[in-house]
């Protein structure tokens, strides 16, 4: 007699087979919810698997200040920061944007980042600041507070914005000189 049928004709086996049947139920809806179908759980999220390496996915289509319409995409913000933007002809802070999933417009080369650690750029990303006290909201929120991205380099699967090679025309900078 096999381990499993002395268990069934034993007292008490069908409190055990409920119990197991619980038990399996529970496993089966855990592997729906996460995804886990014999691979690694990091692997089975798509929208953080997908953060880490850059943006990913459709935002909002939001209009700027400006009436420009914008197709956006999400990427991860690990950390909050301020959105810059030229006031009186100075590039300075003109709202804040949470840490998080966050949608931004395009991505541009402009004045350099805030220093985060060792991690450097002149990349900005545009968006619209969760809070803001200038220019209605709009700005670059720079690339050192975002995932996915390397020294100098862009944030992946982040559009560039149209703007990018007229920038030195208008006086702005376009590289770190790096």
């Amino acid at each position: 007699m096999s381990a499993s049928a002395a268990l069934a004709a034993s007292p008490g086996s069908s409190r055990l087979r409920r119990l197991t049947a619980v038990i399996a139920g529970v496993a089966s809806a855990a592997i729906m919810l996460t995804g886990l179908t014999g691979t690694p759980a990091h692997a089975a999220r798509t929208a953080p698997a997908a953060a880490a390496d850059g943006c990913w996915g459709s935002g909002p289509v939001v209009v700027d200040p400006r009436g420009a319409r914008w197709q956006t995409t999400y990427c991860r913000t690990y950390r909050a920061g301020d959105v810059y933007n030229y006031v009186n002809g100075s590039w300075q802070p003109i709202g804040r944007l949470n840490a998080g999933d966050n949608w931004f417009a395009c991505q541009s080369h402009g004045p350099e980042n805030p220093p985060v650690g060792d991690w450097a750029n002149d990349i900005w990303l545009y968006t619209e600041a969760d809070t803001f006290w200038e220019t209605g909201g709009w700005g670059g929120f720079p690339a050192t507070h975002v995932t996915g991205g390397e020294n100098y380099g862009p944030i992946p699967n982040l559009a560039w914005c149209p703007w990018e090679n007229t920038l030195a025309a208008h006086g702005a900078p376009t590289s770190s000189g790096k």
